[in-house]
């Protein structure tokens, strides 16, 4: 048996089974140690709910329409071309409106503003995002026209109400800027 490749098989098994056994053994003493919680996916994650914002039923709706176009005719004052058009409620849960639009010419401007459903309110023209060029008092009997000199370039128009934790009312409010 000592012949050509005799022994050969025998030993490579053998070194084969020695080699397993030791690497067997090696790999035995590790451990695997997670972080201890699993991972939770996003849909597990526990979101808190947004605020309750109370919607409008009927007759708060019916009001903001008969608002709404009172406001249109208060607006409809107001001559020239049109810059500037917005409006919006001035009233309920909520932060008013802003609206911008880029001045091509500086110059001077008609700013018309008007609010109806509510005793007043407050405007702001800013330019260039910070520089306040006008705040008007609106008293919402009647209309607010007034003339401005606006710089070229982004020019924002905001309605700020005092009470934006407020109920529904159907008030609204809106803001005209014009040529001339």
């Amino acid at each position: 048996m000592s012949g050509r490749g005799g022994m050969r098989p025998i030993r490579s098994a053998a070194m084969a089974a020695v080699l397993g056994l030791l690497l067997s053994g090696g790999l035995a003493a590790c451990t695997y140690e997670d972080a201890g919680d699993p991972v939770q996916t996003a849909a597990e994650h526990s979101i808190r709910p947004a605020p309750f914002v109370p919607t409008k039923g009927p007759e708060i709706l019916d009001a903001e329409k008969r608002n709404y176009g009172e406001l249109d005719k208060r607006l409809g004052a107001a001559e020239g071309f049109v810059l500037l058009e917005d409006s919006g409620p001035a009233d309920g849960p909520g932060v008013g409106f802003s609206k911008t639009v880029k001045v091509a010419t500086a110059g001077r401007y008609t700013v018309t503003a008007a609010c109806v459903g509510i005793p007043n309110a407050q405007m702001f023209i800013t330019a260039g995002g910070s520089e306040q060029l006008k705040s008007l008092d609106l008293d919402c009997s009647g209309v607010l026209s007034k003339i401005v000199e606006l710089p070229a370039g982004y020019v924002v128009a905001s309605l700020i109400r005092h009470d934006p934790n407020g109920p529904w009312t159907g008030a609204v409010a809106g803001v005209r800027i014009t040529t001339g």
